[in-house]
């Protein structure tokens, strides 16, 4: 089976027990365009009616933002305030970062956050 967005976000909401209409009334849009959405008929809807739909399911929002191949709001934002963040974004590019270096980088800053606590 094919996991688009559209299909992902059926399944949550199927799990979660939530009619089609129930959920759109919620997020307010039509439960025609929610279905279209589902089918893949058109394209996953606006980062603002994802956060609404994740809240609404209570399911994690980087899930079904990943999903929708879009990016949280709040880092789009942060990195338009912090031109470091996007030299940095795209070094680890460039570099091809794998989920390895990923991973090892969260724990050195992890490290480091936890050291704050002992200059402060």
């Amino acid at each position: 089976m094919e996991h688009t967005f559209g299909s992902i976000l059926r399944n949550i909401r199927l799990d979660a027990k939530i009619g089609l209409r129930e959920l759109a009334r919620f997020v307010k849009i039509s439960p025609g365009y929610l279905s279209d959405v589902e089918m893949g008929r058109v394209p996953p809807p606006s980062e603002s009616v994802i956060l609404d739909i994740a809240k609404v399911l209570n399911v994690n929002k980087a899930r079904l933002l990943s999903a929708a191949s879009k990016v949280d709001p709040e880092l789009s934002e942060y990195v338009v305030r912090h031109p470091d963040a996007a030299d940095f974004l795209r070094m680890a590019k460039d570099q091809k970062f794998s989920t390895k270096d990923w991973q090892k980088l969260i724990q050195l800053v992890r490290i480091v956050d936890l050291g704050k606590g002992d200059t402060e």
